[in-house]
């Protein structure tokens, strides 16, 4: 009977070493074939780590990607396959995986080429790949630039007043998933004189210009990931109610606002 209870277990041993490598609360994604492919049609960058289950390095690497996809969660999805798995082993080759752990940057789903990560450390990973997302924001030098750059777009505009030199994360993430839907831009107003220009109120972080009218409406709803998209999403597909972008929250009742 002892002998039979040491088989079992060592038999349950390669199915529970492979959910042990990312803890419970991570926010890696484990994707088989099918699911990768669906992932790759977002258009949206992600993280995908190729890792095996009797790998000492695979298995830090997975400590380092679960404190990295803690940082980039929400704006940037992290995933992870399992060349050990049978089903898995086409996918891997197909991607040109040939050492484990690999990790691979897809800028732009499958749209654009993929890019070996070469860091190894959780912060050097969120900083390598906040780096190589896909530059669609066009940036505003001056308040003037703004006429010009509504004429020449055919649909919806947001426009991005917020005081920082370089482009928020969040605002470059939002450019690459609607690139080619909506247009993106970013203007620092770093004393609020725009904003006054245009006839808002310096704490002014989002305009939306829809298509055909010049009149820009200001969002004041949760500048955060998932309400944006949310909102953007309902200008594509003909829902949104343009009136109530302005019907949110005050600003100094968002302490988690991203932008």
């Amino acid at each position: 009977m002892k002998l039979l209870s040491q088989l079992f277990v060592l038999a349950l041993a390669p199915s529970l070493a492979f959910g042990s490598l990312f803890s419970a609360s991570s926010h890696v994604q484990m994707l088989d074939s099918k699911s990768f492919k669906k992932a790759m049609k977002t258009n949206q960058t992600s993280l995908v780590v190729y890792v095996t289950t009797s790998s000492g390095h695979c298995r830090h690497m997975a400590a380092e990607m679960d404190q990295a996809s803690e940082k980039l969660h929400p704006l940037i999805p992290t995933y992870a396959v399992d060349c050990d798995n049978e089903k898995n082993k086409a996918l891997c080759a197909e991607e040109w995986v040939q050492k484990l752990p690999t990790v691979t940057l897809f800028p732009r789903g499958n749209t654009l080429t993929p890019t070996i990560c070469p860091e190894r450390k959780a912060a050097g990973v969120v900083k390598w790949t906040s780096s190589h997302i896909p530059d669609y924001v066009t940036q505003l030098s001056n308040i003037d630039d703004i006429e010009s750059w509504k004429e020449k777009a055919s649909s919806i505009f947001a426009f991005n007043a917020a005081t920082l030199m370089k482009v928020p994360l969040l605002w470059r993430v939002l450019a690459n998933k609607y690139s080619g839907r909506l247009e993106l831009a970013a203007h620092w107003d770093e004393h609020g004189q725009a904003a006054n220009d245009l006839g808002l109120d310096s704490n002014t972080k989002v305009l939306i210009y829809p298509a055909g009218d010049s009149r820009p409406v200001k969002y004041e709803g949760t500048t955060k990931y998932e309400p944006l998209t949310k909102f953007f999403d309902s200008i594509l597909d003909g829902t949104a109610d343009i009136g109530t972008a302005s019907e949110g929250q005050k600003l100094s009742d968002r302490p988690d606002d991203e932008l």
